[in-house]
């Protein structure tokens, strides 16, 4: 009897372990972060390196990971997903699929709350001229090809805070300029594994 109970309490276990819940292939990308030097505010040039932007994808969900370093302290800069290129950059980066405004859009059960997808949030500098920022999101994607897909975006990290939120407030007065100078970036590239 106490055979048949090991051998039933083995098959239990062996069902269990086979099931759906295995997690699909990550995809990997970055983004070398460099001060963005400019003359006019349409060309600019790559100046010296002040960080990285690290995007893992996986299972429909991409997470950020910005890290800064060497940049004034104590501030607070907004970061967007550009179209164009780092020379030339274009507008936010937006799907346009779903709406013109991400602002009730549903990323992985919670409110966008910002204007466009590619409006990734602010990024909080310390005293030592560090900083940190994290967020998943399934509004994006990698090498997937379709209208998530962020490669070849620009991520730009701008002079100053935005508050996203008030953007989003349907009282919230639209006609005003939004000018935020760029001041550093780097484009989103495919990460190719080294074998």
């Amino acid at each position: 009897m106490r055979t048949l109970a090991i051998i039933f309490s083995l098959l239990l276990l062996t069902g269990c372990s086979n099931d759906d819940s295995t997690p699909g292939p990550i995809t990997h990308a970055t983004a070398g972060i460099f001060t963005a030097i400019t003359e006019d505010g349409t060309i600019y040039t790559a100046g010296e390196s002040v960080g990285t932007a690290t995007f893992e994808y996986q299972d429909g969900v991409t997470t950020i990971l910005v890290e800064l370093s060497g940049m004034d302290p104590n501030g607070s800069h907004a970061m967007h997903l550009h179209e164009g290129t780092f020379t030339q950059p274009g507008r936010h980066w937006n799907q346009g699929i779903l709406s013109s405004s991400f602002c009730r859009e549903m990323s992985l059960g919670e409110v966008w709350a910002k204007t466009f997808a590619g409006d990734v949030g602010n990024i909080d500098i310390d005293e030592n001229g560090n900083g940190t920022f994290t967020l998943k999101t399934d509004l994006w994607s990698i090498g997937t090809f379709d209208d998530k897909d962020i490669l070849g975006t620009v991520l730009f990290v701008h002079q100053n805070f935005e508050d996203f939120a008030n953007e989003c407030d349907p009282n919230h007065d639209h006609n005003h300029g939004h000018h935020n100078a760029k001041i550093a970036g780097g484009t989103v590239i495919l990460e190719v594994e080294q074998l």
